[in-house]
């Protein structure tokens, strides 16, 4: 059964502009350091980093909470991709505690860009 769905559309360019802006640290802040290095590896990796923060907006709309309480954006983390180009978004701290809470047993994560926009979709499934 599923249980939430989340999705999230990002402006790639604002996203790219409020980076450059804020630096390492704001990325710092968002994505774990494999993030960061994958997405920097990739041929436009503004793009990357701005569908991985899509990727965790959607899941905390999927929630149902937005980001709230002991939270943290580093609690949510896009692993790369396996060999079919499907990724998987991995969850801990209070943003595990709350999808358990709620009886998610899997979250499915489908992003998708272009050079303008990022989007992203989680499924939550009981």
């Amino acid at each position: 059964m599923i249980l939430g769905l989340g999705t999230d559309l990002v402006d790639v360019e604002r996203f790219r502009r409020v980076t450059e802006r804020h630096g390492d640290g704001f990325l710092e802040r968002l994505f774990s350091p494999a993030e960061i290095a994958a997405c920097r590896k990739m041929r436009r990796p503004a793009e990357q980093l701005a569908a991985r923060f899509a990727a965790r907006e959607a899941l905390l709309k999927a929630l149902g909470t937005g980001l709230v309480g002991p939270m943290s954006w580093r609690d949510i983390e896009v692993l790369p991709a396996d060999a079919h180009g499907v990724y998987t978004v991995e969850v801990r701290g209070a943003v595990r505690a709350e999808a358990e809470r709620l009886g998610a047993s899997r979250l499915l994560l489908a992003m998708t860009t272009t050079r303008e926009v990022a989007a992203a979709t989680v499924v939550m499934i009981e």
